[in-house]
């Protein structure tokens, strides 16, 4: 019983804000019953609409999220939940203490000609400041 009087004082408070629109849908309702119904199932429509992308795109979201979550555990292999689990360890090469040195790309060419500009030699000087 309650939940029903709260409906009742809901849909009374609802009127006295809106007192305008309130009036507009009963004289729609009474003078032209058809564009009411007509306006009725087009907010019905978007209203379920809405319902139905907000649905899809939570279950888009969470296959998502499943998906991330197996790959990731297949990634790391043993899984998030074992205390032996290292993520970097099949990354690790070699032996643990063993070292690897790969030569990196040369480096690039200079851009601008060996025999451009002048060489200026100059000597460093200290200046001695007179009181």
């Amino acid at each position: 019983m309650r939940f029903l009087a709260a409906i009742v004082d809901s849909l009374v408070a609802f009127v006295q804000r809106n007192p305008l629109f309130v009036l507009l849908v009963v004289v729609l309702a009474l003078f032209a019953p058809s564009l009411l119904r007509g306006m009725a199932a087009f907010v019905l429509y978007l209203f379920m609409g809405l319902f139905l992308i907000v649905c899809i795109l939570a279950l888009l979201f969470r296959w998502r999220l499943l998906r991330v979550r197996r790959d990731m555990e297949k990634e790391f292999g043993r899984g998030f939940g074992s205390r032996d689990a290292d993520p970097f360890a099949r990354r690790r090469p070699g032996r643990e203490g063993e070292v690897q040195v790969r030569k990196t790309a040369e480096a690039p060419e200079k851009r601008v000609s060996s025999d451009v500009g002048d060489y200026v030699e100059f000597e460093e000087t200290k200046e001695e400041n007179k009181p």
